[in-house]
């Protein structure tokens, strides 16, 4: 029998951001930020890392290319500092917002004038760059930088009768590095903007959650809040059943509900794991997936990435380590009762450190649930690989 073209990809797809045909039951999720960018609303997008943000962000421009609303995508995480950050949106709105370059260069230095903005351009590849004035650069740290192209971003939209959506993620980068006034000063600035959309999206939980639920901070009732949970079960089991049985790869129920339970219903793993058992089933000539070939293939897939997580292990003082160790085998709950610190022969302040520290690397988070804490990896195979090498 001939392969046909289908059953020789992958489906699973992980990595990097999901076409939007990829995405599992986040429809509801789609709509909501379409509906805010379109009406011209804000929104704070919470979720944890590998949860699926930025891959619903990118369905949302994806579906909003070639519509009245231009979308301004950047990932606050990926530039050194706010200045930096202020450079590449105000560049990417000059350029979409105005007919050609002359017109973008022209609508710089008018916009941004106190910026002193420094615009070169190249005809042949279309693109723009801008560098403010050696004294913005070196207050590039500062918040005003980027509240001032806010601004200069709305004011173009209005010149040029658009709407424009400003998407930041991991926003909570803007908040830390802008200080304790940050909330305030963006608060004050986008709430006076009348063609420009806002949606805020980052995977500090706590973080946000606590900027934007507390009545004393400028965030609250700013705008709409979305908290990104996991995908349905039952959306799972029946996407990856979809997918073994594409290539002629049996399935079960018990076995995808397996892969879903050593992934901790992660997306991001989720789809790691069964990127690697569809590929182990394809080597062997077909087959069966059972809990088994799960239990294999996660093996592999963790002393693949020996390297990556030996470097995180070793980059942990004593103490963190421990702290690792008690919210795996704790389940992430109580870390801080008087039994499991005994256990753990830890005070109660080295565990608060070592647990707020880890946070802040984005090696464990926070859940709440029905009032509780609990704690979690943020890549539940660091679990496994911990079991394996210390077998």
């Amino acid at each position: 029998m001939v392969e046909s073209a289908a059953a020789r990809v992958n489906p699973f797809e992980f990595g990097g951001e999901l076409e939007p045909s990829s995405l599992i039951d986040r429809e509801e999720e789609l709509d909501l930020v379409l509906h805010t960018l379109e009406q011209g609303g804000k929104l704070f997008l919470i979720g944890p890392r590998r949860y699926g943000k930025t891959s619903i962000l990118a369905a949302v421009e994806h579906r909003l290319a070639g519509s009245d609303v231009v979308v301004l995508r950047h990932d606050a995480e990926v530039y050194e500092s706010l200045g930096a950050l202020a450079e590449a949106l105000l560049a990417s709105a000059a350029k979409r917002l105005t007919g050609n370059l002359d017109e973008a260069v022209a609508a710089v230095k008018r916009f941004a004038s106190k910026l002193s903005p420094g615009v070169t351009y190249d005809l042949v590849e279309q693109s723009l760059s801008i560098r403010f004035a050696l004294s913005q650069r070196a207050a590039a740290g500062s918040l005003p930088v980027l509240t001032d192209v806010l601004n200069a971003v709305d004011r173009l939209a209005r010149e040029n009768g658009r709407r424009v959506a400003v998407i930041l993620d991991e926003f909570q980068q803007v908040v830390q590095a802008g200080g304790a006034a940050a909330e305030r000063q963006i608060r004050g600035t986008i709430q006076r903007h009348h063609n420009t959309a806002y949606v805020f999206a980052g995977s500090k939980t706590r973080l946000l959650a606590d900027m934007t639920n507390d009545p004393g901070r400028a965030f609250w009732k700013l705008g709409a809040r979305l908290f990104l949970g996991p995908v349905p079960r039952p959306a799972w089991v029946e996407f990856l059943l979809r997918g073994f049985s594409r290539a002629g790869f049996r399935a079960s129920d018990v076995a995808v509900s397996h892969l879903i339970d050593l992934a901790e219903d992660v997306p991001y793993n989720i789809q790691q794991l069964a990127n690697l058992c569809w590929e182990l089933l394809r080597a062997s000539g077909g087959g069966a997936l059972t809990a088994r070939r799960a239990d294999e293939a996660l093996t592999r897939l963790v002393a693949r990435e020996n390297a990556a997580y030996t470097q995180i292990w070793n980059s942990l003082t004593q103490a963190q380590k421990i702290a690792v160790k008690a919210v795996i085998l704790e389940k992430g709950t109580n870390l801080r009762a008087a039994p499991v610190l005994a256990r753990y022969a830890l005070a109660a302040s080295t565990m608060h450190r070592a647990l707020k520290i880890l946070d802040d690397r984005g090696i464990v988070r926070e859940d709440e649930s029905v009032g509780s804490i609990r704690y979690r990896l943020e890549d539940p195979f660091l679990a496994h690989w911990l079991r394996m090498v210390q077998a």
